[in-house]
């Protein structure tokens, strides 16, 4: 995957919301200044797309079904496959709030066979990879994933790995910035 050399926004986050605008991002999540992210900045310039994607967005965040470390390894792994670094940035942080360590969080960042992990957490790293490659999973990886999850948590596995495949795409895409002082993929 090519990093794009002008990383210059192809859509500026909105400064001076109108009132739909301010109402849709008050009911987001907030940077450490108060300010909402400009993740959802750039999506309000489309009301109605940003309400339908913060939606199913706080469905993962607020009320699924994973645990949160495991809603935060997919979504991470994603991000690096993805080389998104605006994902990175708001996720890492998140991660460790959940559990994950600084080193987990990296070795994510790593081909599957350097990584040292086994078990579930390898399992959910293989089934991100099969998402994110082939999009579908092997039946030998689904069958490890759902001994220890729900059908709810695969669906919900399913989904999570590819909305933030969408929004990766779309992040990537429009090239929104990060928040200030916000840290992106590390290089490797």
């Amino acid at each position: 995957m090519t990093s794009l050399p002008d990383r210059a926004p192809r859509i500026e986050p909105v400064q001076n919301p109108d009132d739909e605008q301010s109402q849709i991002l008050s009911k987001t999540l907030l940077s450490p200044d108060a300010e909402p992210l400009n993740l959802f900045k750039v999506l309000v310039n489309y009301p109605e797309m940003m309400k339908r994607v913060n939606a199913v967005g706080g469905m993962f965040m607020a009320h699924g079904s994973l645990p949160a470390r495991e809603r935060e390894i997919v979504i991470l792994r994603v991000a690096w496959r993805s080389e998104c670094d605006y994902e990175f940035a708001q996720h890492a942080p998140i991660g460790l709030r959940v559990g994950l360590s600084r080193d987990e969080i990296e070795d994510l960042g790593k081909p599957i066979d350097d990584m040292g992990w086994d078990g579930s957490d390898l399992d959910l790293v293989r089934f991100t990879d099969e998402v994110v490659e082939d999009l579908e999973v092997t039946d030998e990886t689904w069958s490890r994933v759902s001994e220890s999850h729900s059908q709810t948590q695969m669906i919900e596995l399913s989904l999570l790995a590819g909305y933030y495949m969408m929004l990766a795409a779309f992040l990537r895409t429009t090239r929104v910035p990060l928040e200030e002082g916000a840290e992106g993929l590390p290089t490797q």
